[in-house]
């Protein structure tokens, strides 16, 4: 048994526009500046590291734990209001299911705004679904996606991460699945067991199968 690993905000689902101008309220209703660069420094998680970076910025005006909260609060709204699928990501997971494969959501959002992103997504998209709040150390640490090969009960080196961050791509890596690397807010240079790419829209779940042969085999035996 085979399995892909989704990554959720930037891979699957469009959401780092709508991080940007979260952010962006948030620091300018304090007065501080926000742009582009800031996003990329925080970009993938976790929120631990981007209250920290927004503390900082803001010369540490409000107590910890604040700019999390507040972020969460505008990230609800938006996902509400504005929240769009990645091209492409939709057939990617239909397929995958489609042929016999295990998926899981592996995200280092909050549980609250995964449930809300999930709901974009036909019932039973993923056989499993883990965010930051489900671990105890989340990316770039590898646990996230540990615990999904367990859950899922898939060796991890059968398992496929798709990552559209630097903090992801570690924590595939470093768990010893294979990564396909969405490059398409940062540079990301290959390395071992890493396969990058510019947009989602590349690839096609043929093109997954042909690639890592765990997968065409997992593909084969279930039919």
């Amino acid at each position: 048994m085979s399995a892909i690993l989704f990554d959720m905000d930037g891979t699957i689902i469009d959401s780092e526009p709508l991080w940007l101008q979260a952010e962006i309220q948030v620091m300018a209703e304090l007065g501080c500046h926000w742009d582009e660069q800031d996003q990329i420094n925080c970009l993938g998680g976790p929120m631990e590291r981007t209250e920290k970076y927004m503390q900082d910025r803001s010369g540490n005006v409000k107590p910890y734990g604040y700019f999390g909260q507040r972020l969460n609060e505008v990230m609800k709204l938006k996902f509400v209001k504005d929240l769009e699928l990645i091209p492409n990501a939709l057939e990617l997971i239909t397929k995958s299911k489609e042929a016999g494969l295990k998926t899981a959501l592996v995200t280092a959002s909050g549980r609250e705004l995964m449930n809300s992103a999930l709901t974009r997504f036909p019932e039973n998209s993923f056989d499993i679904a883990i965010s930051r709040d489900d671990v105890a150390n989340s990316k770039p640490h590898p646990e996230p996606y540990l615990m999904a090969a367990e859950r899922l009960k898939v060796k991890i080196d059968e398992c496929l991460v798709l990552e559209d961050s630097m903090t992801g791509v570690r924590a595939g890596l470093d768990s010893g699945a294979q990564v396909v690397a969405i490059s398409h807010i940062i540079s990301i240079a290959n390395e071992k067991n890493l396969r990058v790419i510019s947009n989602l829209s590349e690839i096609t779940f043929k093109q997954l199968v042909e690639w890592y042969p765990f997968l065409d085999r997992a593909v084969r035996h279930d039919r």
